[in-house]
């Protein structure tokens, strides 16, 4: 199996080395970039498999990074992991809300690191371009439980692995209720707690993605989300 790559966009030459070692451990290589023009111009040439940012960088921050990121075709799907001291609540919520897809405070614990780093790239799914078309196309939105394509409206939508948990919990529970609560247990699973606005955060960035289909998941005030059952195909 080919190695997996990080791209570690940091302005600090220090974090990044540390990074650089803690994730060799696993047998995972970096790229380094200290700025996000160099770090975007980097992932275009060759795609890494994960990015790693700070959200402080020189030239822009690094939530702008992520954004430009997930509004770019080649790299919408590539996961992202956001590492910064910068570690509020409401700098969780506009990291998720910006297509993070995990988020860990400075200083960090370096096993931690390796851990999540190894978590979310179990969860990666190949970049759609090398993925076989879904057998049943009639339904109006879809997800492939072996590949991790979403196809809504006969559209193909790209989906952080993070926001592909949260959609596979409400197509699981289609015609009714997942509370906040069953899906910051489904995210959290070992990794950084997640609050009630990170969910609604990342629920956001799916019906964006979804376009016209985004009224299929509905909103039910107090509680938590529904899949309408008009969006799954009749079994």
């Amino acid at each position: 199996m080919a190695s997996k790559v990080v791209l570690v966009v940091d302005e600090d030459g220090d974090v990044r080395a540390e990074i650089r070692e803690c994730l060799a451990n696993r047998q995972i290589s970096c790229r380094e970039a200290a700025t996000a023009r160099e770090a975007l111009r980097s992932a275009l040439e060759d795609p890494p498999d994960l990015i790693l940012v700070d959200l402080v960088l020189p030239d822009q921050s690094g939530l702008g990074l992520c954004r430009t990121v997930r509004e770019c075709p080649p790299l919408a799907a590539t996961p992202i992991i956001v590492l910064t001291s910068r570690a509020s609540e409401m700098d969780r919520v506009l990291a998720f809300e910006s297509g993070a897809d995990d988020f860990l405070a400075k200083p960090f614990y370096p096993p931690e690191l390796g851990a999540r780093v190894s978590a979310v790239l179990r969860g990666f799914v190949a970049r759609t371009g090398d993925l076989p078309t879904p057998e049943r196309t009639d339904s109006p939105l879809q997800l492939d439980p072996r590949t991790g394509r979403v196809i809504a409206d006969g559209r193909r939508v790209e989906l952080t692995p993070r926001e592909r948990e949260l959609l596979s919990a409400l197509i699981a529970q289609a015609g009714r209720v997942v509370r906040r609560s069953q899906l910051i247990d489904r995210l959290q699973a070992g990794r950084e707690p997640r609050s009630e606005r990170a969910i609604d955060a990342h629920i956001k960035s799916i019906r964006r993605k979804l376009g016209p289909a985004r009224s299929y998941v509905e909103t039910v005030r107090g509680v938590g989300y529904r899949l309408a059952e008009r969006a799954i195909e009749p079994r």
